[in-house]
């Protein structure tokens, strides 16, 4: 029986085979420069700008791979808790901090060298994860626990627990008045919680069915939320944090991203194949464009002001074009896209997805 190094290395050289390969941009797609061999299922991706080095959250592997970009390979593996879900970079200490699902807790990675040196325990069910400028500490959305885990990163410490709303699932750091916004699928608000005033939760906003996404918009500083069973997006004015528009999308708005460029909103809406286009001056519909099949993530990039939208069940990556918001290109990453990260180093989009399920891969755009 083959050994699980011995699958990884075959898996190498076939992936190296096919990128060499005569006819390799029609499979790929002619805009894919790099495949990287990771863990399983990766699913989160980071950039940390202190090594240049991309992150990898392999779920079912219990890892994170450490790529080195000059040359796209995986330098370290590094063993954290069970079921890696998400990944922070903190700018204050330079570490990478991971939300471990299963196991009820956070790892933070020092990335010097790339170890663990803490295993911070948090709430259950911990996903999403922000870091806060305003005082250096890492906020943790705990599902199951109804809460959000505040971290102090002088001492990687819990240094409060926040009850919230039911299932929090996403959280947003507004820079105008040191919030945290959470959304709360299970009953359907955004909490807030006030940083500056010992982390206290001061309003919940109702808004549409199971919020799972939520964006800062700092042209008008409003707050947009993704109503995944709505198929609404509710523009929130966080001068008195009151719902200020219901905006009509598609079928499963599932994650928002905001584009500097021309200060819009962009949704994906998994279940109609499509991306809408919210107006950020006023908060209404600007436009639809037909993207791939289920598309789940997307990234703005600030190297050429396009938004890629990856595709779970089309393995591709739709590329907007937000001047005139129209898909300028599709790139096949042969692979399930299921997040995107943008490294300002080499100016590349790195896609984390998986082949079968188990085996998974980086796939690098350029």
């Amino acid at each position: 029986m083959l050994s699980s190094l011995s699958v990884r290395l075959c898996l190498s050289m076939v992936l190296m085979i096919i990128i060499s390969s005569p006819g390799v941009d029609q499979l790929f797609g002619d805009s894919v420069t790099s495949v990287i061999p990771v863990g399983s299922f990766p699913q989160a991706l980071v950039f940390n700008p202190s090594n240049n080095n991309i992150y990898a959250a392999n779920r079912d592997s219990g890892t994170v791979s450490v790529i080195e970009t000059d040359n796209n390979t995986v330098i370290k593996s590094v063993a954290v808790g069970a079921s890696p879900h998400a990944l922070v970079f903190n700018p204050f200490n330079n570490n990478i901090y991971v939300t471990n699902r299963d196991s009820g807790t956070v790892s933070v990675i020092e990335t010097d060298n790339n170890t663990v040196i803490k295993n911070v325990t948090v709430g259950s069910f911990p996903e999403q994860m922000l870091f806060n400028p305003a005082n250096n500490d890492i906020y943790v959305a705990n599902v199951i626990s109804n809460s959000i885990s505040v971290i102090d990163s002088n001492v990687n410490e819990v240094t409060n627990d926040i009850e919230v709303g039911i299932d929090p699932v996403d959280l947003e750091f507004n820079p105008s008045n040191n919030y945290v916004y959470v959304a709360n699928e299970g009953s359907n608000t955004v909490s807030v919680i006030d940083t500056g005033s010992n982390n206290t939760l001061i309003k919940e906003i109702q808004v549409g069915g199971s919020p799972i996404s939520l964006k800062y918009n700092p042209s008008n500083n409003n707050l947009y939320v993704a109503n995944r069973d709505s198929g609404t997006v509710s523009a929130i004015d966080a001068k008195d944090n009151s719902v200020v528009n219901n905006v009509q999308v598609e079928n499963e708005p599932t994650t928002i991203e905001f584009n500097p460029a021309n200060n819009d909103i962009y949704v994906a809406n998994r279940g109609s194949r499509s991306v809408s286009v919210i107006d950020g001056s006023n908060s209404t519909l600007l436009d639809t464009v037909l993207v791939g099949t289920e598309p789940v993530a997307m990234l703005f990039n600030p190297s050429n002001t396009d938004v890629y939208v990856g595709n779970v069940v089309s393995n591709s990556i739709s590329i907007l074009n937000s001047e005139n918001n129209t898909v300028a290109s599709t790139t096949d990453v042969n692979s399930l896209p299921l997040a995107l990260e943008f490294n300002p180093s080499n100016k590349a989009v790195y896609v984390a997805g998986t082949l079968t399920g188990t085996d998974g891969l980086v796939s690098v755009i350029k």
